[in-house]
């Protein structure tokens, strides 16, 4: 706030709440404050910083200060002066002190010059003196408090001595003087009206319909100066004084209650002096007190009554640990404290009596549990003092402890009278001991662990369910289930980490059994609902939906409602549905921790829960979660994470975005934040917020608390952005608020300027079009006259050719003829030559002429060399010549037949030659296919040089329409530049092996004559060669078996 105490309050028709101080304007929406300032060199702003009254018309307030008028424009969210006309400027710098505004008039009450009505249309002034005497006595008749119009053409106007009821033309239609100071006015009903005084008295003001006044005075604070009046929605009256507290008169009751500030009660009001009162749609009331901001009274706070302890008050709780309760035959409350005893609970009276070591030698000053046994005997089970067996009539007691009874153990948890009379003691360190009151006897209950047989001691909390099952919570070794067949543990429940149906923790905190005989027990790991039937139980945990898992006590209401007390508050829990509702410290209660086993229902059917700042009481019926539907706004709007005002430059806003219907946005204001609030002032911090932006997005976005949206980078489009929020009690509301979004594209993306687009490319299109129809037609007239011109240029190049190829044919045919008769006329020469040298031999001896063996041996490979040449030129000739007489090959067959045909090679050379079988058929002539692999396998053994182990393989690959065939050799091998010259006629790359050079290039041609390719491939010399056949695969694809 812009100042700690505030002269008026006021809550508007959206629902926020202003409060006017001596030193500016603020606006609170339940989660923070807006100020609003007295303007400064000629800026927008109040026209002066104290603010007395506020008036709404149509959404604008009229503010009226120590130096005129101002008005907050609510479609700007700015205060300024209001601009007066003509003889109206008069009133821009007098002291206001109330305002109200009818059709045509504003209304304006002045410290001390009356009344003032100014025509907004004509812009005249019309006063209203009360007291035409100016001396300062007289003052107070012309100090006008409050101005309330009635109807169209009636106003009540009261000063502080003056009631008048007065026409529209301020004709004065009923008036009382007032010898009491009048300080402060609020309207109970539409004709009757509270005044407050400066002596204490309330003066009830009832207008008829003729405008006749009847005044009741009241005397309910005398003495004493009212300062502020409120009327509740519940009727009573709300008067703030000055230095004497607030007083709230039920008149119907015809009760005062008087509030004072306590500084040991932290929600006792803040200050004797109440300066302003306002009483909210709500139910709320809020007051201003001297010099302490704003609080507030909210009656669904009070629906958890707290009773706490008070220092100052001797006859209040003495101890804020409450542990345990039992109520007595006359509805009084016996409270167990931890260090406080034993106290007392008068219902009527409000006090409370205490029984402790400090002041009655009681047992011990920590009770731990309560048990009436009988009429007026009830017994206290404390820690470290064993039992308190209490007389409630004469306030006499006896102390059981491990001295002078039965009890092995001083730390008494709990007790128990089952249906039987016995009595249960349950201790902490010495298990279960069963006492009964008639026989006197007593026996130990052993309790044992079925895991190892330890003896369990740890004992907590003891319970009897409907079918008289004893069932005993530990606090580390799970729950014991007694029955009286056998006097046995008829079962032992342990947490069992792989068992889902296991109890959730070994920690037994608390046992009941609802109205239906379900049994639930409350652990430190959740809540658990016993399965008969399967000896198990079903597990609440946090991960359920439970807020703690920490369940200390247990209470069932008719509603088939669990209310469960935890570490975290109170729970209700919906054993139909699993549904819960969540209570803490900010709805009432003692605080969110209570204490295990701290529980009890009244007679009244009222709940009480125990914890560690005193106890709640309540009624469960009245517990109900509010169904206020909180009035949901668009609270701000930024930019590239800077906020947008309106007229800001920005061209987005207006106005102020609460009053926005629409946005739009240009396509690169891309990243934008929008905030909303559901505007309640009861735990605004607990209101959850949903959205999505329709038309981006497909479903709700729910963010918790989290106000405010963030989007970027959306395409241009219309988009609708939907908000909604649940109340402060987390219940989801019908308040959803829309705002509709326009992004517009960049002028690229827009309609006409696509349009645009494609008009011009159709344009360009028609121009291109039109250019290369004429340039076609241009390059066609051309064309053909090349084409002509060229035309005959090649016919008689074609001409030219026919009659070269006729030529060749003629020499070719003379060089085939030139051929045989070579190759005829050679063989015979060779034939005889051969012969002859065949015939010396046979002549003459050949030790007498050592030389002629060797020159003989010379003619011979001379003659045999050139026979073989004169055949391979032969075969070149034939295979242009001769058609292949192609037929389906079996080619297993045909390597055999060319293994046969260099078996003599293969000896001498001892080469191996390894054949794959089932190699497939080849659709080929017979002689020149044996003439193919002859060839290579000859070759492979000719150039197989000094390798010791050499070798040949003959393998087979497929290769989708064609065969490969692959003869693989370990011999010579070759280098690049002889690979790539190796099927040239004549071409021999080893002078050590002889041959003509044509044997490669007749087997390149035989298998082009066959469709076919050969390729050869060698890693280099003395690394062997690998030659590639490639066929078409045969018709039919037949292997040899």
């Amino acid at each position: 706030m812009s100042q700690s105490s505030a002269t008026v309050l006021f809550e508007d028709s959206f629902g926020f709440i202003w409060a006017g101080t001596p030193n500016g304007l603020n606006k609170y929406d339940g989660t923070e404050f807006e100020i609003f300032e007295e303007r400064q060199k000629g800026r927008t702003g109040l026209t002066n910083g104290s603010i007395y009254s506020i008036y709404e018309d149509r959404g604008d307030l009229y503010i009226a200060t120590n130096h005129g008028l101002s008005v907050f424009d609510r479609d700007l969210n700015h205060v300024k002066a209001f601009e007066f006309k003509d003889t109206g400027k008069a009133m821009e710098s007098k002291p206001l002190r109330s305002v109200a505004k009818t059709n045509e008039f504003l209304w304006l009450g002045t410290y001390s010059e009356g009344l003032y009505r100014y025509d907004i249309k004509s812009g005249t002034l019309k006063n209203l003196l009360l007291d035409k005497k100016m001396e300062a006595e007289n003052y107070n008749k012309n100090y006008i408090v409050k101005i309330i119009p009635l109807d169209e053409d009636r106003l009540l106007i009261v000063s502080r001595s003056n009631i008048l009821v007065i026409s529209k033309n301020m004709e004065i239609l009923a008036e009382i003087e007032e010898s009491t100071f009048i300080t402060a006015v609020t309207q109970s009903d539409k004709t009757n009206f509270i005044l407050g005084t400066r002596n204490g008295s309330l003066i009830e003001l009832n207008i008829n319909p003729a405008s006749g006044l009847q005044t009741e005075r009241k005397e309910i604070t005398p003495g004493f100066t009212i300062l502020s009046l409120a009327k509740h929605i519940d009727g009573s009256i709300w008067v703030g004084t000055e230095n004497n507290g607030l007083f709230i008169y039920d008149e119907a009751k015809e009760s005062i209650r008087h509030l004072e500030y306590s500084l040991t009660r932290p929600n006792s009001i803040s200050s004797n002096s109440i300066w302003s009162l306002l009483s909210t749609q709500e139910g709320m009331v809020w007051m201003a007190p001297f010099k302490n901001g704003l609080s507030f009274y909210d009656p669904e706070y009070s629906k958890f009554k707290h009773i706490g302890t008070d220092p100052f008050d001797p006859q209040s709780l003495n101890n804020r640990l409450v542990n345990c309760f039992s109520e007595d035959s006359n509805g009084n409350i016996w409270i167990g404290t931890d260090g406080g005893g034993l106290n007392h609970w008068n219902r009527s009276t409000g006090t409370f009596e205490h029984f402790s070591l400090d002041n009655s030698n009681f047992g011990s000053n920590v009770v731990m549990s309560l048990l009436e046994t009988k009429n007026e005997e009830l017994w206290a089970g404390t820690w470290a003092d064993g039992i308190t067996i209490f007389n409630t009539r004469n306030k006499t007691f006896k102390v059981w402890n491990t001295k002078n009874s039965f009890l092995k153990s001083n730390n008494i948890t709990d007790l128990l009278k089952d249906k039987q009379g016995r009595i249960w003691v349950v201790s902490s360190f010495s298990g279960v001991q069963l006492y009964n009151p008639t026989t006197k006897k007593h026996e130990d209950i052993v309790l044992k662990s079925d895991l190892d047989g330890t003896v369990i001691n740890s004992a907590f909390t003891i319970f009897e369910d409907s079918k008289g099952n004893i069932w005993i919570g530990t606090q580390s070794s799970g729950l014991f289930k007694l029955t009286e067949r056998d006097n046995s543990w008829a079962s032992v429940h342990y947490y069992k980490i792989q068992d889902q149906r296991s109890l959730s923790n070994d920690f037994i905190n608390t046992i009941i059994e609802d109205k239906a005989g379900v049994l639930w027990v409350g652990t430190q790991g959740g809540l658990n609902r016993y399965l008969p039937n399967s000896d198990s139980f079903l597990a609440t945990t946090k991960l359920d939906g439970l807020s703690n898992n920490a369940i200390k006590g247990i209470i069932n209401d008719k509603e088939e409602h669990l209310w469960l007390s935890t570490e975290g508050g109170i729970i209700r829990f919906d054993t139909r549905t699993g549904e819960t509702v969540d209570y803490d410290v900010a709805d009432g209660l003692q605080a969110n921790e209570f204490n295990p086993n701290s529980f009890m229902t009244t007679s009244k059917g009222e709940y009480i829960f125990g914890g560690v700042n005193g106890f709640n009481i309540f009624i469960p019926n009245n517990i109900e979660k509010t169904k206020d539907i909180p009035n949901l706004f668009i609270s701000g709007l930024k930019l590239f994470n800077r906020p947008v005002l309106p007229n800001d430059g920005t061209g987005i806003l207006q106005k102020d975005i609460s009053q926005a219907d629409s946005l739009t946005f240009n396509y690169d204001q891309s990243v934008f934040n929008i905030g909303f609030k559901a505007l309640t002032y009861r735990h605004p911090e607990k209101v959850n917020y949903a959205y999505f932006l329709e038309g981006f997005e497909t479903d709700w976005n729910y963010v918790g608390n989290e106000s405010s949206a963030t989007y970027t980078n959306i395409d241009p489009g219309n988009y609708t952005l939907r908000v909604k929020s649940t109340n402060s009690d987390g219940v989801w509301v019908d308040n959803e608020k829309n705002l509709h979004i326009k992004i517009i594209p960049p002028f690229w993306q827009t309609w006409w300027f696509r349009i645009l687009v494609i008009l011009f490319i159709l344009l360009c299109l028609y121009i291109a079009y039109y250019i290369r129809i004429r340039t076609f037609k241009k390059n066609q007239r051309n064309l053909e006259l090349k084409i002509d011109e060229r035309t005959r240029e090649l016919q008689y190049q074609k001409d030219k050719l026919v009659e070269a190829g006729k030529v060749l044919e003629l020499k070719n045919e003379e060089i085939q003829r030139f051929t045989y008769a070579v190759s005829h006329d050679l063989k015979s020469p060779l034939s005889n030559i051969k012969g002859i040298a065949n015939l010396i031999p046979m002549e003459i001896v050949m030790e007498d002429f050592p030389n002629i063996k060797e020159y003989l041996s010379l003619i011979d490979l001379s003659c045999n060399n050139m026979s073989e040449l004169i055949a391979d030129i032969t075969e070149i000739a034939h295979l242009g010549q001769i058609e292949n007489e192609n037929k389906m090959l079996n080619t297993n067959e045909i390597l055999n037949t060319a293994r046969k045909l260099i078996k003599a090679k293969l000896d001498i050379s001892k080469t191996q030659l390894h054949i794959s079988e089932n190699l497939p058929h080849i659709y080929g002539d017979r002689k020149r296919i044996i003439q193919v692999f002859g060839n290579l396998l000859d070759n492979a053994i000719k150039y197989m040089g000094d390798q010791p182990n050499p070798a040949i393989h003959v393998e087979y690959e497929e290769d989708g329409e064609t065969n490969t065939f692959l003869i693989r050799d370990n011999g010579s091998g070759m280098d690049e530049s002889s690979l790539k010259e190796l099927f040239t006629p004549f071409k021999r790359f080893h002078s050590n092996v002889k041959g003509t050079g044509l044997g490669l290039y007749m087997i390149k041609k035989i298998m082009d004559s066959h469709g076919g390719t050969i390729i050869a491939e060698s890693e280099g010399k003395g690394k062997g060669t690998t030659f590639k056949l490639i066929l078409p695969k045969a018709e039919i694809d037949t292997f040899a078996g």
